[in-house]
């Protein structure tokens, strides 16, 4: 009896856990993005801006690229706290046969809180969505960012909290596919194929876009043709960073303001976005990029 009863008890717990781990799963699908939060607003207020403050005199874009340079600082940032990605990876197996907290040994309480939290959140449907669904709340809360889309984030958050820019169709975010990667994809109409790409943002300053790549600290003006409102497929739009030299980006889909995360917060439709612009459908859209010698 004392054994029915305690094989009872243990499907009761099992099935707990499991319904919890699916309720927060599902919750992490309904987080807003780019939301600025208590957290956000006491990581802005009490970390970024005195560092701003000190430099009052500079203009926009120097002020915009301090806080991307406050973010991804050693001691400040918002990746004091960060894991290797493959450590992630590693910790969901292993979990999965109750082995994970070996991968725990030697990490910080915030480390182990964080692994736990994240796979629970973000790696139920798929594990590599820990790149892409922890919100900005969720990154500076946690200070565990490893990717550019968890920077470009938490850098929208931190200036919408702190007002560096005024409107909010001024600042945007991005989401980009490398080149070579989308035209291997489309001549073989792969859409199992990995399409690797960049996660920045653009503003427009004295009326004039400009991306900044803020998990490297950079600039780079746009055409001055350029218009978010005018991007729609077929057509390509370029871009080059001075850290990827050797690397075409092209845009693939643009937030229409500062609140809107694209919706690439899983890597299904982080491909879908590469293939047509949309995280609901893998039809390719895009036409093939020609390089230029």
């Amino acid at each position: 009896m004392k054994t029915n009863i305690a094989v009872c008890i243990f499907m009761l717990m099992l099935f707990g856990c499991a319904s919890s781990s699916k309720n927060e799963a599902l919750a992490a699908q309904d987080e807003p993005l780019l939301a600025v939060t208590p957290e956000v607003k006491k990581y802005s207020s009490k970390t970024v801006w005195p560092r701003l403050n000190n430099k009052r005199d500079q203009d926009r874009l120097a002020q915009l690229i301090l806080v991307s340079k406050t973010l991804i600082d050693p001691q400040d940032g918002v990746s004091v706290n960060n894991l290797e990605p493959g450590k992630f990876m590693l910790y969901n197996m292993l979990s999965k046969v109750g082995l994970g907290a070996v991968l725990t040994i030697g990490l910080s309480p915030m480390q182990k809180q964080t692994l736990r939290r994240w796979r629970i959140k973000y790696m139920q449907t798929n594990s590599a969505d820990v790149f892409f669904a922890p919100s900005a709340d969720e990154i500076i809360r946690t200070k565990a960012a490893f990717g550019c889309t968890h920077y470009a984030r938490a850098f929208m958050a931190v200036v919408k909290a702190l007002g560096l820019i005024n409107k909010p169709k001024d600042l945007r975010y991005v989401v980009s596919s490398k080149a070579d990667d989308y035209n291997h994809a489309l001549v073989n109409q792969d859409v199992s194929a990995t399409i690797n790409g960049h996660q920045f943002v653009i503003v427009i300053i004295d009326s004039r876009w400009i991306a900044i790549n803020t998990s490297k600290v950079e600039s780079v003006p746009l055409p001055a043709e350029f218009n978010p409102n005018d991007f729609v497929p077929p057509h390509n739009i370029p871009i080059r960073f001075q850290s990827y030299q050797d690397v075409v980006f092209l845009f693939r889909r643009i937030g229409r303001d500062w609140n809107d995360g694209c919706g690439d917060n899983s890597l299904s439709a982080l491909m879908n976005i590469s293939r047509s612009g949309a995280p609901g459908n893998s039809d390719f859209l895009w036409e093939t990029f020609s390089f230029k010698n």
